[in-house]
């Protein structure tokens, strides 16, 4: 595994302050083989509340006997329900064959109830992982829901606190949200600070393709609590433009990348500010890969700017396809905005936040199609956003916008490396 560094201009300014953006990229090892693969903690947590009647409950059914025959002997699975009143279908305990016809015969008897204590649902799932007590395995909690959560803890920070927190002790939370009635903001705040996935299922049908691939992915991990550590020159100043984790401490930054899977491409993207300085020096950064287990090997490298004058600044060549990767990142968050805008009934500063993003993008084009056609994106989403969303569509504003920060596909999956 290798560190490549990119920078969209070499020269930063002696006589002021500039600002210039790094691209950092790289692409996870290959999965192991099955025998030899990390097992898993997994609970399957499903919504079974009165808005999941009928074909909804059908579907989950399926998905879930369908991740059961995925898994092997040496994976602990956990199934729970919830509507009002949680309920613990099947305890925690390895996939032998008596406990897998527990929990087919568990999930045979799912029915749709009441409200939705989804919290409660959630937090037994994560505690049903955490029994399994292994240190070395991928923990998981699989969360359906199409609903709000109005029973338990409904507050959206608690409940992204406790993701978190959950997070720290190894126990991961990928969100699964279907239709129109349940609380995007919460199932993607939920997922992001618990190092999971968030997906956005139009349709219940989509439900048993959705699982089994975050189940493939689950299986396919190839470092867990990965890092990445950035050791920063003094008077730089560093930011990460996505809306990972990132703490400081001196001149040494930590962001996390969460696991990493198979030929996962890695790509994150840095805003950096410097002091000024003196004409022919450089101030830099160096960076490096850890995880928990040390499977990366620890790879490293180191970027350097050189300090120059200002018409020498000005005449510099760009590296347009950090420059596509800035616009993408500036172009995501206008629309996430705009969209939370037009959700609280402003239908006029959500557009005009997004032409102004595309007018700002605009000037450094230089004629890539790419970036113009971003712009030409920016311009059509804020004539759409003149008016109000329905749920639907606010939906799929906000996973849009979620996918390109995150750097995933049109799905919410990870981007792979195809060899």
């Amino acid at each position: 595994m290798t560190l490549r560094l990119t920078a969209d201009r070499r020269l930063v300014r002696a006589e002021a302050r500039s600002t210039r953006y790094l691209r950092v990229q790289c692409t996870a090892p290959e999965a192991p083989t099955r025998i030899e693969r990390l097992p898993l903690d997994i609970a399957l947590v499903i919504d079974k509340s009165g808005s999941m009647s009928g074909r909804p409950i059908e579907l989950a059914k399926e998905a879930a006997r369908k991740a059961v025959t995925m898994l092997g002997p040496d994976d602990f699975v956990a199934l729970v329900a919830f509507d009002a009143r949680v309920e613990l279908l099947a305890e925690g305990a390895l996939l032998d064959s008596t406990h897998r016809r527990r929990l087919l015969q568990a999930i045979d008897r799912l029915a749709a109830g009441s409200s939705t204590n989804l919290s409660g649902g959630w937090l037994r799932g994560c505690e049903e992982v955490a029994a399994s007590g292994r240190e070395q395995s991928v923990a998981r909690t699989l969360l359906l829901s199409d609903g709000h959560a109005n029973n338990g803890i409904t507050s959206a920070e608690e409940l992204e606190q406790h993701a978190g927190a959950l997070r720290a002790r190894g126990v991961v939370t990928t969100t699964f949200g279907i239709g129109a009635g349940f609380d995007e903001r919460l199932m993607e705040g939920m997922a992001r600070e618990g190092g999971g996935n968030f997906y956005y299922l139009t349709d219940a049908g989509q439900l048993p393709d959705f699982l089994t691939s975050e189940l493939g992915e689950a299986l396919e991990v190839v470092a867990r609590d990965a890092m990445l550590v950035l050791d920063v020159d003094e008077g730089m100043m560093v930011h990460c433009m996505d809306q990972r984790r990132m703490t400081h401490r001196d001149r040494t930054v930590k962001i996390a990348l969460n696991d990493l899977v198979s030929r996962e491409q890695v790509d994150v993207l840095l805003r950096g500010t410097f002091p000024h300085g003196v004409v022919g020096e450089a101030i830099g950064l160096s960076a490096r890969l850890t995880d928990r287990d040390d499977a990366l090997g620890a790879p490293q490298a180191r970027y350097q700017w050189e300090y120059a004058r200002h018409a020498e600044n000005d005449i510099q060549p760009r590296d347009q396809q950090v420059d596509l990767a800035v616009a993408t990142s500036y172009a995501a968050k206008a629309r996430q905005e705009s969209t939370e805008r037009n959700r609280g009934g402003d239908m006029v500063h959500g557009p005009e936040i997004l032409f102004a993003t595309a007018r700002r993008i605009r000037e450094y084009a230089d004629g890539m199609p790419e970036i113009l056609c971003l712009v030409d994106d920016l311009e059509e989403t804020a004539a759409r956003h003149g008016t109000r969303l329905d749920a639907m569509a606010l939906k799929a504003e906000r996973f849009n916008a979620y996918n390109a920060m995150e750097k995933k596909d049109m799905m919410g999956r990870r981007r792979r490396h195809e060899p």
